[in-house]
């Protein structure tokens, strides 16, 4: 018979205050709240899964009150042994599970090292000049649009406004952008810097009072864009917005400037894309590693303006995150804690839809929920 896990609050839940427990010193030993089996809830950990919990299935509840309190704590249980369940049948070793595992991993030791590479780019401002031209914070524009459902929707506001119908009473009849549609189209004044930069270029080729002749598509709809207005632009009344953005410019080109020579150093190659290439054929190499199409999202590279530039890009993140684990950045214990949470999730996951799956209901038994419960159906 297998034995089932034991647990025990070692604190009354009137001592526990989701985020008003005195901590115990930093040099002692975190105080344990629960033993679960061989595992345990301390402090720290009560706090954290507290807040979650509050946010998500207990929302609304007060965490003062002392029902809560048990409430949370039983949650925890819950969790906790669903999670021991789950180490006991060997879910992590489920492949869908080893490889979201793997991608996280990828993940936290990318940005471990980028951090530590980024953090040489310093606070030095000597090049923050030609980022604010370059940037395109030396120039603002102002402009009008009018975002819509469909492109068939964008032609028809270019017609109206070529048989002479204002923009502004386009915008508060038709735009689907609620932060401008009711002000007619208008936008304040922004810098160059932050225009969409997927209609950027198309804007900027506008004369002020042109509107673009055809519409445009951004992340965000289907426009019909206006250029009002072009002027120099008084960085000094923005410069906490550029300073940001130049640290963040920064950070960036220093690490680019490191997997750059990462990708030298290293030999990274790739063959030119195919419609359907094999499973175990290469698409990149470097010395000691390479890139398989099993690692490689290709559909989404091959959707790419420039597919073979996007391949290039995924296997030098690849090499990057075989650098940081080389570097034992995978031995962090922020990562291990990472990695472990994300283990329990898939598999507490995994253990639910088991036993949903597992549950059948007869047509009688759907009748008569519906008939007890016909106030969250509707009339």
């Amino acid at each position: 018979m297998r034995r089932v896990p034991r647990y025990f609050a070692l604190l009354a839940a009137g001592a526990l205050s989701c985020g008003q427990i005195e901590q115990p010193e930093p040099e002692s030993e975190p105080l344990v709240v629960a033993i679960i089996g061989p595992d345990t809830i301390d402090v720290r950990a009560y706090d954290e899964m507290a807040t979650k919990l509050l946010s998500s299935t207990h929302q609304g509840q007060d965490p003062a009150s002392l029902d809560t309190r048990r409430q949370l704590l039983e949650a925890m249980f819950g969790r906790r042994l669903l999670a021991m369940e789950g180490q006991r049948r060997q879910l992590a070793a489920l492949p869908r599970i080893e490889a979201a595992l793997k991608r996280l991993e990828g993940e936290l030791v990318w940005r471990a090292l980028y951090d530590e590479v980024a953090a040489s780019a310093g606070l030095d401002t000597a090049g923050i000049g030609v980022f604010i031209d370059e940037a395109g914070f030396s120039e603002e524009v102002l402009l009008q649009h009018i975002m819509l459902a469909t492109e068939a929707d964008a032609w028809g506001v270019i017609r109206a406004l070529d048989a002479g119908v204002p923009m502004d009473v386009l915008a508060v009849e038709r735009s689907t952008h609620h932060e401008t549609g009711g002000l007619g189209g208008y936008f304040s004044y922004m810098p160059v810097a932050q225009v969409l930069a997927e209609v950027k270029e198309q804007i900027l080729s506008l004369t002020p009072g042109q509107t673009y002749p055809a519409p445009l598509t951004s992340r965000y709809g289907i426009h019909v864009f206006r250029l009002l207005d072009r002027r120099p632009a008084n960085v000094e009344k923005r410069w906490d917005i550029v300073l940001k953005e130049f640290r963040v410019h920064e950070r960036w080109r220093f690490y680019g400037a490191f997997a750059d020579s990462l990708t030298e150093a290293n030999g990274l190659s790739c063959v030119s894309l195919s419609p359907d290439p094999g499973p175990t054929d290469p698409l990149c190499t470097w010395t000691g590693g390479q890139l398989l199409p099993a690692d490689a999202d290709l559909e989404e590279i091959n959707a790419e303006d420039e597919p073979q530039k996007a391949l290039r890009t995924r296997a030098r993140e690849q090499l990057v995150v075989e650098e940081a684990i080389r570097r034992g950045m995978s031995d962090h214990p922020d990562v291990h804690e990472e990695i472990d949470a994300r283990r329990d999730e898939l598999m507490i996951a995994v253990l639910r839809r088991e036993v949903v799956g597992a549950i059948e209901l007869t047509d009688a038994e759907k009748r008569a929920y519906y008939e007890e419960h016909q106030e969250l159906y509707g009339p």
